[in-house]
């Protein structure tokens, strides 16, 4: 043998593939050492077509027949199947083939290789496998899915999304979704969504889109971007939650928690008519009193002038005090728009307890106030706070209706509790409570007659003024309540002072 052929053999046993080499008619006549020792066929039986027999059952009627077409076609092939190791294992192989032809471009022998791909074909079912999983979660669960790119173009919607709008991908892409959103949505969520993609901060909003019968329903937004190793985003991922059952009970909760407030107002107008009519009787008594006055001393037969100014002057005086009674309670029930303020809280609270003056001196209860002079203003809405200082003071002078064995005190005390928010503490000394927590509940309540909302109330109109309202027992007798309100900065403007 020729020093070349020696190299050439040399090369093709030692290449890393199994090389073969066939007649015009595609019988084989030749295999390298690697693909003897793979198969563990010895070359007698691996010659002419004996090689079939370790192709894998469910590839081999395919591989011929793809065999035979090559030898008729002469042109260059290659097929994936399985191949049988000699310990009895299948792997998938990529067969190679290519025609050495005569100068009459006849094909006089085939040569071709046996490559092993199993690693990367098992890695490519794993990843099918895988993302056949992830599109079944995706299409599963009950949620819209999106994905879009980085620019915020959307490149795919789960089925859910298409059957909700009766669209098309091609339909909503190119920023053709926003056509769906209720016309009173759009600038918010677009701005929103492209102040997202510009910063690539995660995107929340809720609105209302467009099903395929018409109808408008609400949705929680979500949408988070994958970035790659530089910090780039490379995709946005999104859910689209159905919240629109929520939203309506939400606003059905709203509403009735308006009206049990509206009903807790007008209860409190009957617990508190003693009071009103002993706050108005008292001016409008000085009013008649004072007329008399003025009347003797206009009639008298020497007229005293400056004596029936006096006596003017203080029917003046009293008359005004009796229309402030008469609007400060028309305030407390009255139904009005909710408006933050500037507030002075402590004379809030004097008028409040001045309103209960009457109501307190016939159960008995001594009120007392303890309040920080040059106390900061506070913002809130007036009527409200009005009604959470008075349904607290309310709630004490209940709470000591039972006390017959120690003196009745409520005390009120007013602090800026840190630089953004002031305290206010009622503290009674009433028969305590079993648990400070529960009271707060809706419809839960102490009382014979009670609807269990005053309480409720009182925290929501705290918590709606970015404050908090909680109680705690006394060391000895009764509770303590407390709620704080935010201060007034010189950072607010355009403010009204009340």
């Amino acid at each position: 043998m020729k020093p070349a052929d020696e190299q050439l053999r040399a090369i093709i046993e030692t290449i890393p593939a199994l090389v073969w080499s066939a007649g015009p008619d595609g019988s084989a006549e030749f295999f390298n050492r690697r693909w003897l020792d793979y198969t563990g066929l010895s070359y007698d039986e691996a010659r002419d077509w004996g090689w079939a027999k370790v192709i894998h059952p469910e590839d081999l009627s395919r591989l011929v027949g793809y065999y035979r077409s090559m030898l008729a076609s002469g042109d260059p092939s290659e097929i994936e199947a399985r191949l049988r190791r000699f310990d009895g294992e299948y792997r998938w192989f990529l067969f190679r083939a290519g025609p050495l032809c005569d100068t009459a471009g006849k094909a006089v022998k085939w040569y071709g290789t046996n490559i092993d791909i199993d690693d990367r074909k098992r890695a490519e079912e794993s990843a099918q496998r895988s993302e056949l999983s992830f599109r079944r979660i995706v299409e599963t669960i009950p949620a819209l899915v999106w994905c879009a790119s980085p620019d915020g173009e959307l490149t795919y919607v789960n089925q859910r999304i298409l059957d909700y709008t009766g669209a098309s991908l091609g339909d909503l892409a190119r920023a053709g979704w926003v056509s769906f959103l209720h016309p009173d949505d759009v600038q918010q969520t677009v701005t929103m969504w492209m102040r997202a993609v510009d910063s690539g901060n995660p995107h929340d909003v809720q609105y209302r889109l467009r099903k395929h019968d018409g109808t408008y329903r609400w949705f929680h937004v979500l949408g988070q971007a994958m970035v790659d190793a530089a910090g780039r985003v490379s995709q946005w991922y999104g859910l689209l939650i159905d919240i629109d059952d929520r939203k309506h009970i939400e606003e059905a909760l709203r509403r009735t928690e308006a009206r049990l407030s509206r009903a807790t107002q007008i209860a409190t107008v009957g617990e508190l008519a003693a009071s009103i009519a002993h706050e108005i009787n008292q001016p409008l008594g000085a009013v008649v009193t004072n007329a008399y006055a003025c009347l003797r001393w206009l009639s008298s037969g020497s007229t005293n002038l400056d004596k029936a100014r006096e006596a003017a002057e203080r029917i003046v005086r009293d008359g005004k005090e009796t229309g402030e009674v008469v609007g400060r309670i028309r305030a407390l029930f009255k139904r009005t728009p909710v408006q933050h303020v500037m507030l002075d809280l402590n004379g809030l609270i004097v008028e409040v307890v001045r309103l209960l003056g009457a109501e307190s001196s016939k159960r008995r209860v001594a009120m007392e106030t303890e309040l920080q002079r040059n106390l900061q203003s506070v913002l809130g809405d007036r009527v409200q706070i009005q009604q959470l200082v008075l349904n607290l003071l309310m709630n004490g002078l209940d709470a000591m209706d039972s006390v017959t064995d120690r003196t009745k005190r409520i005390v009120i005390r007013s602090q800026q509790n840190n630089a953004t928010t002031a305290l206010v503490e009622i503290e009674d000394s009433g028969t305590g409570l079993a648990d400070c927590e529960k009271i707060f509940e809706p419809f839960f309540t102490t009382k014979e007659h009670g609807m269990g909302m005053g309480l409720t109330i009182c925290r929501s109109i705290a918590e709606g003024h970015n404050g908090k309202l909680w109680a705690t027992p006394n060391k000895t007798f009764g509770t303590t309540f407390r709620f704080t309100l935010p201060l007034h900065t010189n950072e607010l403007t355009g403010l009204q002072r009340s």
